[in-house]
């Protein structure tokens, strides 16, 4: 054999030796009793922990009362003594109204007087037949009121279809605002259309208000239309019977028509003269949210002079939408987190005031979801404002001293099981089949586990029960 040979052949014997000596080293059990190869885990005792529990929404600060002054009387503005922004008191001079039109008034009074001692005087004449004129005038005041009661009806049917519209203008409008709002707290449109979008129902809103206070007005009218019809009638009535009636008869029942349509209108001039105010007064106590008139412009029944409110915390109130799935836990009387980017850093605290009784779809984003409507009263002093867009976290439930693991150390085995892997004395694995409750952002409340439990953290899918691990040092959870 050469030296070469020789060579290679004791190098290979020491590598064979050099492996095998591993090998059995590698095999070789500690004095811990655990082999080497076993898979090394890390554990952590359960530890004591308080879960605050929450569910947050997002909503709007709103007022709960306002008040929308309408006009007592026709006539035309002198001045408005308030600006929007302005505080007042109940009875506060808002508007100074001229009183030319009740200088035309007291003339129209005074000729309606005049007419009726007319007709008083008129009851001593006497006339036999009726002239084709009379009976054709006669007939005319009864077309006349008739037109009259056929108009009303007509600015009735009007304004119905005006209310139903509006309410379908506002129904697309509060839709339009849900889907803004959805795209302004995903950063996809700017502010300005999310104001647009409220702006657009708040107008909505007056505009409905507007048509119903026109649409009570114009029905008031109708019985005294009615009542015109009725008077007209009977006048060509008696025109008609004069022939077949002593003159004295005919004559007294024309006058005493004639009285009742001169009472009449004196009553309605009356009414008028009573009603008219020189000046309007605030109602209630608060700030002047919106004007809607000028000096120089007429009143008109039925549309708004201006809108005030107090702003105060105690008349402001949070409305967010809960999904159903998350209103399991709500109650009236929680307390509640109140923060926004119009208070910045700050947190406000409040409570749950209302829940409204009935879950209802709502439009949010692109699909309709269930929810339930949640009023939110607020506890303290804030900068808030009516109109702000604010987070509410609700808290639904506070676990005190409650045991927990790591998140990740649970496993889900199907069927609604859950366990951990807990190392024994004997440094083998055991399933310990826990049921899960309140979580916080590290850990959740195991319901089996005790304190001297040694819990592996982030178990693997190669454990199973009896394999022989290492533990080692325990993670600090805290």
């Amino acid at each position: 054999m050469t030296k070469k040979k020789i060579i290679v052949a004791v190098v290979l014997v020491a590598i064979v030796g050099f492996i095998g000596f591993n090998v059995a080293n590698a095999n070789r059990t500690p004095d811990d009793g655990i082999p080497r190869g076993a898979l090394p885990v890390h554990w952590a005792h359960p530890m004591e922990e308080t879960i605050v529990s929450r569910v947050t929404a997002r909503g709007n600060v709103e007022l709960r009362d306002r008040t929308i002054l309408f006009p007592t009387t026709q006539a035309r503005i002198l001045e408005v003594h308030v600006n929007v922004g302005d505080e007042v008191s109940a009875g506060d001079l808002l508007i100074t109204y001229d009183d030319e039109i009740l200088e035309t008034k007291q003339d129209q009074l005074a000729q309606a007087r005049l007419a009726l001692r007319s007709a008083e005087l008129g009851l001593a004449a006497t006339r036999l037949g009726a002239t084709d004129t009379e009976i054709l005038a006669a007939e005319n005041q009864i077309e006349q009121s008739r037109a009259g009661i056929t108009n009303i009806n007509a600015q009735l049917d009007q304004m119905d279809l005006q209310l139903a519209q509006a309410s379908d203008n506002i129904t697309t409008a509060r839709n339009t605002l849900s889907n803004t709002l959805f795209l302004y707290e995903n950063g996809a449109v700017p502010r300005i259309e999310l104001d647009n979008a409220t702006e657009a129902v708040r107008r909505l809103e007056d505009q409905i208000a507007i048509i119903q206070s026109q649409r009570d007005a114009a029905a008031l009218g109708l019985p005294t239309a009615q009542e015109a019809e009725r008077l007209a009638i009977a006048q060509r009535d008696a025109l008609l019977n004069r022939n077949n009636q002593p003159a004295a008869v005919n004559q007294a029942q024309l006058q005493q028509i004639a009285i009742e349509q001169a009472q009449l209108n004196i009553a309605q001039i009356e009414r008028t003269i009573a009603d008219f105010q020189h000046e309007e007064r605030a109602t209630v106590s608060g700030t002047v949210l919106n004007t809607f008139v000028e000096a120089g412009e007429v009143s008109i029944s039925g549309r708004p002079l201006m809108e005030i409110a107090d702003v105060s915390n105690e008349n402001l109130l949070i409305v967010v939408h809960v999904p159903e799935n998350d209103s399991g836990g709500l109650a009236e009387g929680l307390e509640v987190e109140i923060s926004g980017a119009a208070i910045g850093t700050h947190r406000y605290e409040g409570y749950i005031a209302l829940i409204h009784p009935l879950a209802a779809p709502r439009q949010m984003g692109n699909t309709m979801e269930t929810v339930v409507t949640v009023e939110i009263s607020i506890a303290e002093e804030t900068r808030l404002r009516a109109g702000n867009t604010v987070d509410a976290d609700i808290i639904t439930n506070i676990s005190e001293d409650t045991l927990v693991v790591p998140l990740m150390s649970t496993v889900s085995a199907g069927g609604g099981e859950t366990f951990v892997y807990i190392v024994t004395n004997d440094s083998t694995l055991q399933r310990l089949d826990v049921t899960l409750g309140e979580f916080s952002a590290m850990h959740i409340e195991a319901i089996g586990v005790e304190k001297t439990h040694r819990v592996v953290n982030n178990p693997t899918g190669a454990m199973y029960c009896g394999m022989v691990v290492r533990p080692v040092q325990p993670l600090v959870t805290q």
